[in-house]
């Protein structure tokens, strides 16, 4: 004689219902717009950073431009700063654009 299968019953949660965290399923929208999310800042800090170092590269530039009364590369950029920690800044954020 077989014995009918019956399911075994789940125990009941320890948690109440009302306490419970919300379920969530691996890969669900929530972590997907997250995902989105913190990519969308990360881009959004690197073009922050790139519109900041356009910006004072254009203005040394345009200065020096005025100054020689010519177009000017990045040698005449570079040569016109005044000391040597300028020089290096200038030289770091040309480095920083290219890259």
């Amino acid at each position: 004689m077989r014995i009918p299968w019956k399911p075994r019953s789940r125990a009941a949660p320890t948690t109440p219902v009302h306490m419970s965290r919300p379920a969530r399923l691996p890969g669900d929208f929530l972590d997907e717009l997250a995902f989105e999310l913190e990519a969308s800042l990360q881009e959004a800090r690197r073009q922050a950073e790139r519109l900041a170092i356009l910006s004072e590269l254009q203005r040394v530039t345009a200065a020096t431009a005025q100054r020689l009364r010519r177009p000017v590369t990045i040698m005449d950029l570079i040569d016109s700063a005044h000391d040597e920690s300028e020089r290096q800044r200038l030289t770091e954020l040309v480095k920083r654009l290219r890259t």
